[in-house]
Formats: structure tokens, sequence, C-alpha cells
């Protein structure tokens, strides 16, 4: 049974690969998730005879990918959730440390292979090294995930995200903890089998059944796009009134659920309005629009000439200026200072 349920995760995981991997040049994200597949099938077959692969060349694949499942896990969920942003090389340097870590271990004990005996302590601290950076990394992506979930405003898309992130955090930890209990009873393995096949064949049907884009598009936009001859709801015009008239996007960490209550609007009805008249995918890039286009105002007077552009950045809602330099340049093409001796070079 063991076997059955750890064959069929292997299809699904083959499966989801197959239908992946023509769109991979289209999204970082499904790169990365198809090598999260590859490392779970890697684990998978290390599983079936962990054995008699004891040091052959397949066994050192199965165990790297293995090892390798929550760092990619992390980077997956960076990638996924983290609307407009680039993983960084220190990011997969710290994702590589989950393999990198039990790797070096693994190598010496090859090596020493007769003098085992006097590295237990070495193999405790790396074992537990490796543990706590899984599982700080794991808990770090539900963290992300929950963090941008709340903002994105595609209803779909936040119930397959949060999904498929939750559920397979939850699943990776439980594997880490029964794997350092070292719990082998024979229904422990089936019972982890049927959630990992499970699993795998709920994120198939959520990505194939429903909509591939759901889980790894994040195409959003910075500009409004409502049709210029359509009338607006009474709704739609009370949620742009409280941007441009009351500037409620200069509150500092203004929530959509905030925003629904001050406007007297159900959270679900204005999500729905927001991306459904406005085309925004995500409530930050909402708030960011009136934000960038406040601070542009700001730059090309020369009355704020002097006025330094964080404080411009603050004051129109943004919490730091790394982030609000990166919403500009992606609106402008230009960093601030550049836009700005651009449009005063004449005054």
């Amino acid at each position: 049974m063991v076997e059955f349920f750890t064959h069929f995760a292997i299809a699904q995981m083959l499966l989801c690969t197959l239908v992946l991997f023509p769109q991979q040049k289209k999204n970082p994200s499904i790169r990365l998730y198809i090598l999260l597949m590859l490392c779970g099938i890697s684990y998978c077959f290390g599983e079936i005879s962990p054995e008699k692969l004891q040091y052959s060349l397949f066994w050192w694949v199965s165990d790297i990918g293995g090892n390798a499942l929550a760092g990619i896990f992390w980077l997956v969920s960076l990638s996924v959730f983290g609307d407009h942003s680039v993983l960084k090389r220190w990011q997969y340097a710290l994702a590589s440390m989950t393999f990198v870590i039990p790797l070096i271990f693994d190598i010496t004990h090859f090596i020493f292979s007769g003098v085992t005996d006097n590295y237990a302590i070495i193999q405790s601290v790396f074992s537990q090294t490796a543990l706590l950076l899984e599982l700080v990394l794991i808990v770090h992506a539900l963290v992300v995930a929950s963090r941008y979930w709340r903002d994105d405003l595609v209803q779909e898309r936040r119930y397959i995200r949060g999904g498929v992130i939750s559920l397979s955090a939850v699943y990776l930890m439980l594997k880490i903890v029964i794997d350092q209990l070292h719990l082998s009873w024979e229904g422990v393995d089936i019972i982890n089998g049927f959630l990992l096949a499970a699993l795998l064949t709920g994120i198939n049907y959520l990505l194939f059944q429903l909509k591939s884009s759901s889980l790894f598009e994040t195409v959003s936009t910075t500009t409004q796009k409502t049709a210029p001859n359509k009338k607006l709801s009474k709704e739609l015009v009370r949620i742009i009134g409280s941007m441009t008239e009351e500037k409620l996007y200069q509150q500092d960490g203004i929530t959509i659920a905030e925003l629904a209550k001050h406007l007297g609007i159900h959270e679900y009805k204005l999500r729905n309005l927001i991306n459904g008249e406005l085309n925004y995918r995500n409530f930050n890039d909402f708030l960011n629009h009136y934000r960038i286009s406040e601070v542009s105002e700001k730059l090309v007077d020369s009355e704020f000439s002097t006025t330094p552009v964080l404080t411009l950045a603050l004051e129109s809602g943004f919490r730091s200026l790394s982030s609000f330099n990166k919403a500009f340049k992606a609106t402008h093409g230009l960093t601030p200072t550049e836009f700005r001796k651009k449009h005063l070079a004449g005054v």
C-alpha cells in the first residue's frame, strides 16, 4: 500500500512537471515549482527502497533532492506571493543550505566511514542545524503567504495560493517531525503516502482543472483601466473618492479590511470592485497608484525641489524608501531622483 501511494505521488509530480514545462520560460515561479516537483520525485524514489540505494549515485541524488525540498518550497512561496519581486542571490544561497549542510556531513561520513563512531556529536550538530533551518524556512513561507494573501484581490487565486502553500507547508512540517521522531510503524508510512498522494492530486486538480495561472500569474497593473464612457457605480465612486479626496492611501499600513469598514462595503464586494472594475490584482498596487501619482506631482513641482525623496515617499504612505523606489521605477522607468532632474532641468 505504501509503495502504491508513493508511485501514485511520483506519477502526479511527473504529470505536473510535464504539463508545466512548456510554460517554464514565461514565469520564474513555474521553473522553481518544476524544480520542487523534481526534488519531490527524487525523494520519493529514495523512500521506496532506501536501504538498497545506500551511497550509490541514485542514493546521492535522492538524498540531495529530499533535503532540498524545504529550501525550494521556501523559494516557491516567495516567488509566487511576492508579486513584482525578483529573488535575490542570498535567498538562493540560504535555501541551498537545506541540502548543503546534510551533504557536507554525508560526504564526510562516506569518506571516513570506518570511524563513524567518532562523529556522533558532529552528526547531531549537522542534523539539528539542518532541521532548524528547514522549520524556520517553512514557517517563514507561511508568514509570507499570509501577508500577501490578504492583499490579493483575485478571489480564486487567493483560495488556490493559500490552500496550496498552507497544505504543502503542513505536510512538510509533519514529515520532518515524523522523520526526527523515527516513527517507523507501517501505519505512519501509509498515512504519509496517502497524504502526499492526496495533496498532489488536489494541487493538480486546482492547477489544471481550474487555471494554472491562478497559482503562478503575477501580472498586475499600476494604472487605472476603467472604461472611458462607462458610468461608475456609487460604490466605485466612493472607492475612488476615498483615494483622490480623502487620501486614505497615505495612512500607514492601511488594509483592505479597514478600507471596507470605512466605506461600509463588504470586503468581498470591495475586492471584486477593485479587481473587476479597476483591473487591479493586488491591493498594494491599487494604493501605490495614488501614492506614486502624488509623489510624481511633487517631484516636478519647484516648491518641493529641496524636499528629500524619502520624506515625500513616507508622506504618501510608503513604509520604506526601497519599496517606494521599486514601485516608482516600475511605473516610470526612472528612479525618483532621475525623474526629478529630468523634469526640473529647465525650471
